[in-house]
């Protein structure tokens, strides 16, 4: 069944458009000939096009800006999986926006402004953003954040935990000179995040003396990240393992180290976080840490309608397990 990345794709516009097209937003313009182009991509993949109901919940999400607004697989697997949950249960996801947009105070109005029932965020969001969604948007579910907090709802996977087996696996094939190239949320710096405290603490209890030089805060972007990889290699003492924060930099520091000449995982292992579909096929096959994005956008969901339909005024962290996939980016 087709989802709502692939009908952009077809039509040549964002995921948010062709939301707010196909649920009937009436306060969202766009051309005809676009309308038109969106509706005959829907009906040429057999989209279910959403019929808005009067008592339907309507939801918001908010998306995480890595490599770009849509196309982190990460995210926008997750959305899909939202998307996949809201059939059939009265609800539907009808705007979409990325942290960034939301910097925009025309389009936070616009976002708060769109009659929901509540709201998905994907992102750490500032202080005076949240305020406004509080203050409009009856219900927030976060999904897949990072801090151990509990005045939110949050769904996603335990962060500690999936980043602990990423370091013991590289300890225990005998890495050393283990280098981490990732981002982090706009609103929290890489050394404040869950993944550099586990990174710190497990080269502690190995003995191995932390190094500032082996660390590099991409922010997710990749072209710095080829730049990076490049600069790693060139240290004097060069890093034997690169732990890359998600699948997308993983396949540029492989592509780059294959470019200049390096050979893995034989002169250096690389591994990855987040099992994206791509990831079996790279060269080498990458080694991987396994997200559930499906189970966690269907919880996200039901928690959503939980909160809402049984009046539940309960926290709740609720995260999925993770599991190393052992392919042959590592010795």
């Amino acid at each position: 069944m087709a989802n709502i990345r692939q009908v952009a794709k077809l039509a040549g516009v964002s995921p948010a458009t062709v939301s707010r097209v196909l649920s009937g937003d009436p306060d969202f313009s766009v051309r005809e000939e676009t309308r038109r182009k969106i509706i005959d991509a829907a009906a040429k993949l057999q989209y279910e096009i959403p019929i808005r109901q009067q008592d339907q919940y309507r939801f918001g999400c908010v998306l995480s800006d890595t490599v770009d607004k849509y196309s982190d697989p990460f995210f926008v697997d997750i959305l899909s999986a939202m998307e996949r949950a809201c059939k059939g249960r009265n609800s539907m996801i009808a705007i979409v926006k990325s942290y960034r947009e939301l910097e925009n105070p025309q389009i936070l109005q616009e976002l708060i402004g769109a009659d929901l029932d509540g709201v998905f965020l994907m992102e750490h969001v500032s202080t005076e953003t949240m305020a406004a969604l509080k203050a409009h948007i009856p219900h927030i579910v976060f999904i897949d954040k990072d801090e151990p907090e509990y005045d939110y709802n949050n769904v996603g996977f335990d962060h500690t935990t999936a980043n602990w087996q990423v370091m013991n696996t590289l300890l225990s094939r005998g890495y050393r000179r283990i280098a981490l190239i990732s981002g982090s949320s706009p609103e929290m710096p890489l050394s404040e995040t869950i993944r550099m405290m586990t990174y710190r603490e497990m080269l502690r209890r190995a003995g191995i003396e932390y190094d500032d030089d082996l660390v590099k805060d991409c922010g997710w972007d990749l072209s710095l990240c080829e730049t990076q990889v490049r600069e790693l290699m060139s240290l004097s003492e060069p890093p034997d393992a690169i732990f890359a924060g998600s699948d997308s930099l993983a396949s540029v520091v492989l592509g780059t180290l294959y470019a200049d000449g390096y050979r893995c995982p034989r002169d250096v292992g690389v591994i990855g976080f987040n099992n994206i579909d791509l990831s079996s096929h790279m060269v080498p096959p990458l080694t991987t840490i396994e997200v559930p994005t499906a189970d966690i956008g269907r919880a996200a969901v039901e928690r959503m309608l939980q909160i809402i339909t049984d009046k539940d005024p309960s926290i709740r962290r609720i995260l999925f397990p993770t599991r190393l996939i052992e392919r042959k980016s590592l010795k």
